[in-house]
């Protein structure tokens, strides 16, 4: 029998404690497993908002018992995490038990010493905190999850479940993997190496004509957008155009166009049955090699196994 821990107490994400729960969901009537789950919380936790629906906890004593410990992310990750969690981290780990964060909850493995020398990951917006707090770590900003020898980290939200589903699959096979993804209505398998996925809109303090300008393009992916179609749009001189985009996006106007036809196709795949020339069309490329390029370049995964993780989920 498995017996999974999650680190609970303020501060801890509730969605991440959610998710966790219910991946680890007993599941016996569909052939699966039934994993114990336990919720581990320091004695002195008096508070346990929002946590108020859980009414037993083991505390730090029985970590050592366990064969996994996740530790969720923070609502602060800037903050230092509490000693007593570092502690407990660090002892389950000495006791050989497999230690797992969802998110931010890599700041507590890296406290705990785990990480170092290791790649490993966490939300893209502190991936660079990460490396800055802990130099010996090597950050891998674009990953999804990443590990070995039973210390594993993964990004934020939806990636703490293809790390999760990832060390179902290790531990219990494929098909528990995938009966658990398909109750989910998740992807049943996700590459660690796949690229998380940043926001290419426009920040909201951007001028008033950059969220007609996307909104515009996006309907029309299939024109052969210029730039100095995209400028005049903004209302701008095409040199006047460039110069804004690059202060504000820190990218260029063609990069932006290409990251939007990539997200319009990622929809196209996980939704339709659509053939990958008929999508590259649709969405504004030239050929399927330029959307497998662009596609695989920002996604770190071919529009082709992209789509075949989504089709296993459809009816």
């Amino acid at each position: 029998m498995t017996i999974v821990g999650i680190l609970i107490g303020p501060g801890r994400r509730a969605f991440d404690i959610a998710v966790i729960r219910e991946v680890f969901d007993d599941r016996s009537d569909r052939g699966l497993p039934q994993p114990t789950v336990r919720l581990i919380a320091a004695e002195s936790i008096t508070d346990l908002d929002p946590f108020q629906s859980i009414r037993s906890t083991h505390d730090f004593t029985s970590v050592e018992e366990l064969d996994i410990l996740v530790v969720p992310g923070s609502e602060d990750p800037l903050s230092e995490p509490p000693q007593q969690d570092v502690s407990a981290v660090a002892r389950a780990a000495a006791a050989g038990v497999l230690v797992a964060s969802l998110c931010t909850g890599a700041f507590t493995l890296a406290a705990a010493g785990l990480l170092d020398g290791r790649n490993a990951t966490t939300h893209w917006r502190f991936a660079d905190e990460l490396a800055r707090l802990y130099p010996s770590i090597q950050v891998q900003s674009r990953d999804l999850y990443c590990g070995e020898d039973k210390v594993w980290t993964s990004a934020g939200v939806t990636a703490g479940v293809d790390l999760l589903l990832h060390l179902v699959r290790e531990s219990w096979g494929a098909s528990a993997a995938q009966t658990i993804a398909k109750a989910m209505v998740t992807p049943v398998f996700r590459p660690g190496t796949q690229a998380q996925y940043a926001d290419t809109s426009f920040p909201a303090s951007s001028a008033p004509s950059a969220e007609q300008l996307q909104l515009q393009v996006t309907k029309d992916l299939q024109r052969r957008w210029s730039i100095k179609e995209l400028a005049a749009t903004c209302a701008m001189s095409p040199r006047t155009f460039h110069r804004w985009f690059s202060a504000n996006l820190g990218t260029t106007p063609v990069a932006w166009l290409n990251d939007l036809r990539v997200r319009e196709a990622q929809r196209l795949l996980e939704q339709t049955d659509l053939s990958i020339g008929a999508i590259a069309r649709e969405v504004g490329f030239t050929s399927d090699d330029l959307l497998r390029k662009h596609f695989t370049a920002r996604l770190g995964i071919t529009p082709t196994s992209h789509a075949a993780a989504f089709r296993q989920l459809r009816p």
